[in-house]
């Protein structure tokens, strides 16, 4: 069938298939054979992608936004860190992704889990500026076989005797229809909340699949290389909690291997997403005139560094993801290493969109992707630089998760805000992390993939202790970057007299680019000036960020993002009291019957939440 609505020389429709909690460097993509037919085989995996928080709310808050959650101050799934209602306040529902791209002509529409914190309590304040949502609601959202939706900000509903995956799947195609038939462009997000663990019940329960898929995973265990259940030779040099996490037992990583089936299991109903958009978008004749898009809100790991399951830790594990594009003047079968991160994403589609540099909203952090997914590189430029990232920014506010009701929890669990900085190149590796307790961490990741030997007490080694110089600066300036400087920090870290500190804006003037510049014997001096740089510190560990909390900055005074969102100082978070039940399936679903199943059919056993399930 040829779409009716969409012209020949159309603007190209953008799809996002946005999971949750999704590892790359576990293997969960090699148990995904309709990825790999349709969009790997088809298009360009991005190995090098990167979550800038490893945590689903302000990961999610950053792609909208295409902002650092230190410029969003969204940092949490809960306050006072953050949450959907923060996102509110902030004002930052005003002035994100699907108001840009409505205005340059398309229809917005966004299916699934949008923030944390979005429940039957401010259902009705829908996200604004989509065409069209239909939004899991908080606490269901990871409640497998206990789908609620509102939709546009209706009232709640509940969608009896299915699987959210089949729920999605349906809504999905029934929305391209929809979409399909206009005159315009369109974006779609399509964010199930799988892998993610199943909430809502006693303790951590395992992500549950479809029936149909029940048994697609059997036998299989998770990886036993590199970090995981290290050795106390590497744990005892780890900061904060880790160094005081106990090897993993024989129960703890059984439940590893049951969680990491039971992962997989998910997966494959979002593999049936995948098959079904693609037959959907070819059925009318606009799969070539797509972008589809898929990726996570941040990675996973499942024993790694002697954690028995969850993210929020900034090592390769939970923040690398997957990253897959197909579309037009995309490379089928390519794999390409340039870095990139969540907040690349909006200026990216409004470049896909025709938006033009000069239109662009002032305070995006990232850059466009669009010229590395049409031109993958297989091997990264060497020093000076192209336009190619060097630096990943990561960051981490309030305690760390294990996701696993078997493993012991220390007691400095909530010790776990750190600002990071990421050094990807051709040749030369590094991971750098400054914790709230004030411990370092480096990781030579060329040498060291695993991320194991830490290398940040080893002053005595004259080259180590002038890397650990250059690195503090970058993170200087890194960890409260924006718009320009967070696409090149190197803007702020220039060595000639009056220019020490303060940003350059002509970048053909600089006079170092990247890392193996500065590194160059003549700039010790400059780097070792502490004056200039002093170490990025914490005064304590505390769960949400404060802007006197982490001095010193670089610049002195930095703005973080706040002439661009209301003061959040204080919000409330609202809810509800003594709702009524909502009761889900008294069986798990997703049958083979319910593969094919029609919208018509899911609608018919579908109810609205009553007043007293509402709450008060």
């Amino acid at each position: 069938m040829q779409c009716l609505g969409q012209n020949e020389g159309a603007r190209p429709n953008i799809i996002l298939i946005f999971t949750d909690d999704q590892d790359l460097r576990l293997g969960s993509i090699d148990h995904m054979p309709i990825l790999h037919r349709e969009l790997i085989e088809k298009g360009t995996q991005f190995t090098n992608h990167y979550a800038t928080v490893a945590q689903c709310c302000p990961s999610r808050a950053s792609l909208l936004r295409g902002q650092a959650a230190h410029n969003t101050n969204i940092t949490d799934v809960h306050s006072p860190g953050g949450n959907y209602r923060k996102f509110v306040v902030a004002a930052e529902n005003e002035d994100y992704l699907p108001h840009w791209l409505v205005k340059a002509g398309y229809n917005a529409e966004y299916l699934g889990k949008f923030l944390n914190g979005y429940t039957r309590a401010n259902y009705m304040n829908a996200p604004k500026g989509w065409t069209h949502t239909d939004i899991l609601v908080d606490p269901f959202t990871y409640q497998y076989n206990n789908v609620v939706m509102s939709q546009n900000g209706e009232t709640p509903i509940h969608y009896k005797g299915f699987h959210q995956l089949d729920v999605m799947r349906v809504k999905a195609l029934d929305r391209i229809d929809h979409l399909a038939a206009e005159n315009k462009p369109f974006y779609l997000t399509i964010a199930p909340s799988t892998p993610h663990i199943q909430d809502g019940q006693k303790g951590h329960a395992l992500p549950t699949p479809q029936t149909r898929h029940k048994a697609s995973a059997e036998g299989l265990k998770v990886a036993r290389d590199g970090n995981w259940n290290a050795s106390e030779e590497y744990q005892a040099v780890k900061p904060s909690w880790l160094k005081r996490i106990a090897s993993l037992n024989s129960s703890v990583t059984d439940r590893i291997d049951a969680h990491y089936r039971a992962r997989i299991a998910t997966l494959q109903g979002v593999d049936e997403i995948i098959q079904d958009v693609v037959g959907k978008l070819e059925e009318y004749g606009i799969l070539n005139n797509t972008y589809i898009i898929y990726t996570s809100d941040n990675g996973y790991h499942l024993g790694n560094h002697r954690v028995a399951a969850g993210k929020s830790l900034p090592y390769r594990e939970d923040t690398n993801m997957p990253l897959i594009v197909r579309g037009p003047q995309v490379k089928a079968g390519m794999t390409s290493n340039t870095p990139s991160v969540h907040l690349d994403f909006p200026p990216t589609f409004l470049e896909i969109a025709g938006v033009q540099k000069a239109e662009l909203p002032p305070f995006l952090d990232g850059r466009s992707l669009l010229s590395k997914w049409h031109n993958p590189q297989s091997q990264l430029p060497t020093c000076p630089l192209d336009d190619t990232q060097e630096i990943i920014n990561v960051e981490f506010w309030g305690g760390a998760g294990i996701e696993s009701p078997l493993q012991d929890k220390p007691a400095t669990l909530s010790n776990n805000s750190y600002k990071t900085l990421r050094i990807v190149g051709e040749d030369t590796g590094y991971l750098y992390s400054k914790w709230c307790t004030n411990e370092v961490e480096l990781y030579d990741t060329a040498a060291d993939p695993h991320e194991l030997r830490n290398l940040a007490n080893n002053t005595e080694d004259i080259h180590t202790s002038h890397l650990l110089n250059r690195l503090n600066a970058l993170l200087l300036a890194t960890k409260s970057c924006a718009d320009q400087t967070c696409r090149n920090p190197w803007k702020l870290l220039q060595p000639e007299e009056g220019r020490r500190g303060t940003i350059v804006d002509d970048d053909s003037s600089l006079t170092i680019t990247c890392l193996d510049q500065a590194m160059d014997p003549k700039y010790d001096s400059f780097f070792n000036d502490t004056s200039i740089f002093p170490q990025v510190a914490f005064q304590e560990c505390l769960e949400y960020q404060d802007i006197e909390n982490e001095r010193p900055y670089l610049p002195k005074n930095p703005g973080l993002g706040m002439k661009y969102r209301n003061n959040t100082d204080h919000y409330v978070t609202p809810g509800i009291h003594n709702p009524a039940p909502v009761n889900g399936n008294k069986e798990p679903q997703g049958g083979p019957g319910q593969r094919n199943v029609s919208l018509e059919t899911i609608m018919s056993r579908a109810v609205k939440l009553t007043q007293d399930q509402l709450g008060r």
